[in-house]
């Protein structure tokens, strides 16, 4: 049987025709597709570098199927930016006490989540399908970035992005628990 890989065209970016049928089948609304929009899967920097090594990945493995946890680790370890193990599973107390510590602990947890997501949705987006152990990270990160998304209405109530990072947020949850 032969394993069809769904990767974009460089030069043109995430697009409905070189996804898989059953990504746009679950995914309606254009921002997956916005490359530019900073609460889609693949709009920040970090979200479009993983999509983009995410489909490097895929190349390289050819007709033998990747093993998508060894990408995210990878690229994880890569990035270095010295998370706590399970830091996005960890208690609120927790997670408060590690980003009290440094200024850059909360831009390094959002660009972990959002590398988390982006792989999950990267995945659908190139195989139709998302390993388990990755929904469950991407699940996970989520759920932070919802947290994340609470402490910043408390911390920055002016956030004019707040209500569309949260609206983002709950449409990719809602998909991926459609898994």
């Amino acid at each position: 049987m032969n394993t069809i890989y769904y990767v974009d065209d460089e030069e043109e970016g995430p697009a409905r025709e070189t996804s898989h049928p059953t990504f746009v089948a679950l995914v309606s609304e254009d921002f997956y597709y916005d490359c530019t929009d900073d609460f889609s899967p693949f709009g920040s920097d970090d979200g479009y570098d993983t999509l983009a090594g995410l489909e490097e990945w895929y190349r390289d493995h050819g007709k033998k199927k990747p093993v998508v946890s060894e990408f995210l680790e990878e690229l994880l370890d890569d990035w270095d930016f010295g998370l706590p193990e399970n830091l996005i599973r960890a208690e609120v107390q927790v997670i408060t006490e590690w980003l009290d510590e440094d200024n850059m602990h909360e831009t390094y947890l959002h660009s972990e989540c959002r590398a988390r997501v982006a792989t999950a949705f990267g995945q659908l987006k190139i195989a139709g399908q998302v390993d388990a152990d990755i929904l469950d990270e991407a699940l996970a990160a989520l759920r932070c970035q919802l947290w994340l998304n609470k402490r910043a209405r408390i911390h920055y109530p002016q956030w004019q992005y707040a209500d569309q990072e949260l609206s983002r947020l709950t449409q990719m949850q809602s998909v991926l628990k459609q898994l």
